[in-house]
């Protein structure tokens, strides 16, 4: 009976034993997870061949965060993806396009940061100048939407700092 009570309780009978855990490092296994998502051809069969690699139970935060560095690190280096990982890109870049619209400033800031590498003199026609914003300016603009107090960390102080320093760079 208590055997029972304890199959509702963990969902498994009490005296049945644990699978035992994957003596696999996480980066290993998050390894053959990301080759088996860029070489999958169909969403189908991946999700079959991820529950063979993995069961639900053994997923760690370490094993999630090597997938997703892996996958970046894919992507950042443009490598092959069969279609179902191809197609998933190309809906998240959709997605990405879709967010920016959306959302004006986030495009704004990746402009300023491609303005601030490579033509940071461009920070200072928007008037992130030597001495502080400049009056009448994007930039001052920007900074009377903090009213009057700009955040320990935010993106505007560091255009500004780089504003401030773009002559010595």
């Amino acid at each position: 009976m208590l055997d029972c009570i304890g199959g509702c309780i963990f969902g498994r009978l009490a005296n049945e034993p644990r699978p035992p855990a994957d003596p696999r490092s996480p980066e290993s296994i998050a390894s053959a997870i990301v080759t088996t998502i860029l070489n999958a051809d169909e969403p189908y069969s991946l999700d079959k061949q991820l529950n063979e690699e993995l069961s639900t139970e053994s997923w760690t935060d370490a094993i999630a965060q090597a997938i997703l560095h892996g996958l970046e690190n894919a992507i950042n280096s443009g490598a092959d993806m069969a279609k179902a990982a191809s197609d998933a890109a190309a809906q998240s870049r959709n997605a990405a396009v879709g967010f920016a619209t959306d959302h004006p400033m986030y495009t704004t800031l990746i402009a300023l940061g491609i303005l601030a590498l490579l033509t940071p003199w461009a920070l200072e026609i928007l008037g992130f100048g030597e001495l502080g914003p400049i009056e009448g300016s994007f930039a001052a603009g920007w900074q009377r939407s903090f009213a009057g107090y700009v955040p320990k960390n935010a993106l505007f102080g560091y255009f500004q700092k780089l504003g401030m320093k773009w002559r010595w760079i």
